[in-house]
C-alpha cells in the first residue's frame, strides 16, 4: 500500500472489562494504536425508529498491516472525526497490502 492514500490519523481503542468492588463488570476503553489510514466513505442512511430519527455512516479504513492492526477485531472501536466508530469487519488484504477495517458511526 502506497503512503499517499493514508492521510487520516485514527485511534484504535480496545475494550477492557474490570470488576468493581461490588463484583460488577465495568467496560472501559483504552487506547490501543494510533495509525494513518486511507478512508473510503460509505453512504449515509437515515431511518425512523421508535419515533426517533437516527443516522449511520459506514466507512472503510485501509491501514498498513503490522502486529497491532492484524490483531484488531470487532470488539475494538475507532476514534476518528470527532466520533466513535464500531468495527464491523477486519480483513487482511495480503502480503504488503494492508488491512481493511470497516466500521459504522451511529448518531442519534
Amino acid at each position: 500500500m502506497k503512503a499517499g492514500p493514508r492521510n487520516r490519523k485514527l485511534l484504535f481503542q480496545r475494550k477492557t472489562v474490570i470488576i468493581d468492588d461490588y463484583g460488577e463488570e465495568i467496560a472501559t476503553w483504552t487506547d490501543y494504536a494510533i495509525v494513518w489510514a486511507g478512508v473510503i466513505w460509505g453512504t449515509g442512511a437515515e431511518r425512523r425508529e421508535a419515533a426517533q430519527l437516527s443516522a449511520s455512516q459506514p466507512a472503510t479504513f485501509r491501514v498498513l498491516a503490522d502486529s497491532e492492526t492484524l490483531a484488531l477485531s470487532v470488539e475494538d472501536r475507532i476514534s476518528f472525526a470527532d466520533g466513535l466508530w464500531n468495527i464491523t469487519s477486519v480483513v487482511p488484504l495480503g502480503l504488503n497490502e494492508g488491512v481493511e477495517v470497516t466500521a459504522v458511526r451511529t448518531a442519534t
